[in-house]
């Protein structure tokens, strides 16, 4: 797998993506205090970065379901915007500059993961769930590096140290370019839908509502740790390498989380492989909150970033699977939507931290992980494959 051109490329492509979509909450935590940031701003520039990249990944799968020989030269042209932006919050001369080249950063990260996504799954279409485990373990790994990366650049150079991280982005975009001269034109085209219409009873929309709640719980509190726990620290009077640390060492862990939550979905099924973590993530998180010594917030940090960010990839291919559209367009709406409720949940927890203080809604977002693994009891056991059939909607639907 990893000596597939294709493959390599779209997860070197999602390492840069995420490297540069994590500096976001270090940075608004180091600017913070100089520019007056309440915790209602950053959640919601956040919101708006996360949303902007969400909501475009529908649009941009569908362009490519369209061009399919072009896929990886549109997954070159994301991180090469991603690129470009950045250089651009890092030349910026004041918030009102720096605010629209960041936001605007979110479309390349739009552009690439729908494209990168599917093609993960297409260039490995042997293993297209270990390949897509080990594809968002790329990204992961992106967003763990990032934060530390960015801790250490910031205090040392301010916003200007973000170039060097920018132009690095310029390595996966042409080793994206050079994969595409290698790959046929070729669909990646989904599966035809059943002949036969499917009955949507009250039992399989129940177990589809379920599903959609699952995702947006799960993809809340990871996306609210991810934001805040920089910005947590940082009221604490911890240095931004230090935060950068814990930050990236909370996505870290997740990335295993996702190549080991893989294992454990073939293994023994996807409810086992969901609703075990999010109970154990619950003392984990709040370890992390509640206790003092430095070296017990990391360990604690660590394990709830292994099993809160673990089931994003399987919950993702589950999701493809139920989607009678091709590739591209069936990974930009599950992406968008897990994206957008997590972006969503960012700006109400920025909201509510305004009022009764961060510490209070971080405890509370970890609290979610009990109504999660109850909503995850409604997901396949071993036999997952097999079930998936009875709630697909005929085409058309």
């Amino acid at each position: 797998m990893l000596r597939n051109r294709v493959f390599t490329a779209v997860v070197s492509g999602h390492f840069m993506v995420d490297v540069l979509n994590s500096v976001g909450a270090v940075l608004l935590a180091v600017l913070a205090g100089p520019l007056g940031l309440s915790n209602q701003q950053i959640g919601l520039a956040l919101t708006v970065y996360t949303l902007l990249g969400a909501l475009s990944q529908p649009l941009f799968g569908w362009i490519a379901d369209r061009l399919p020989g072009r896929t990886l030269q549109l997954a070159a042209l994301g991180v090469a915007w991603m690129a470009l932006c950045y250089t651009g919050v890092a030349l910026a001369p004041n918030w009102t500059v720096l605010l629209p080249c960041f936001l605007l950063a979110a479309l390349g990260s739009g552009l690439f993961h729908p494209i990168g996504t599917a093609g993960a799954a297409a260039a490995v279409p042997d293993k297209p769930a270990s390949a897509t485990a080990i594809f968002f373990f790329g990204g992961q790994a992106g967003l763990a590096v990032g934060p530390v990366l960015a801790g250490f650049v910031l205090t040392a150079a301010g916003t200007p140290g973000i170039i060097p991280i920018a132009v690095t982005a310029i390595i996966p975009a042409t080793i994206l370019l050079l994969a595409q001269q290698t790959v046929r034109s070729r669909r990646t085209s989904r599966a035809p839908a059943p002949a036969t219409p499917q009955v949507w009873t009250a039992l399989a929309i129940a177990v589809l509502i379920a599903f959609l709640a699952l995702v947006v719980v799960r993809s809340s509190i990871q996306a609210v740790y991810q934001s805040f726990l920089p910005k947590l620290f940082s009221d604490r009077g911890w240095e931004p390498t230090v935060y950068g640390a814990l930050a990236g060492t909370f996505m870290a862990s997740a990335a295993v989380g996702n190549v080991l939550n893989g294992w454990m979905a073939d293994r023994f099924g996807m409810r086992a492989a969901t609703v075990w973590p999010l109970i154990l993530s619950v003392p984990a998180g709040l370890a992390c909150f509640l206790v003092t010594p430095l070296w017990v917030i990391f360990i604690a940090c660590g394990l709830a970033g292994m099993l809160v960010g673990g089931q994003h990839s399987i919950l993702v291919v589950h999701a493809q699977r139920i989607l009678p559209v091709k590739q591209g367009l069936a990974s930009g709406l599950i992406l968008g939507f897990t994206f957008a409720t997590g972006a969503f949940g960012t700006w109400l927890s920025g909201l509510l931290a305004d009022i009764v203080g961060l510490e209070t809604v971080m405890i509370g977002v970890t609290l979610l992980g009990l109504p999660a693994a109850a909503l995850a009891l409604t997901l396949p056991g071993r036999v997952h494959p097999a079930m998936v059939p009875a709630a697909v909607p005929a085409q058309g639907d």
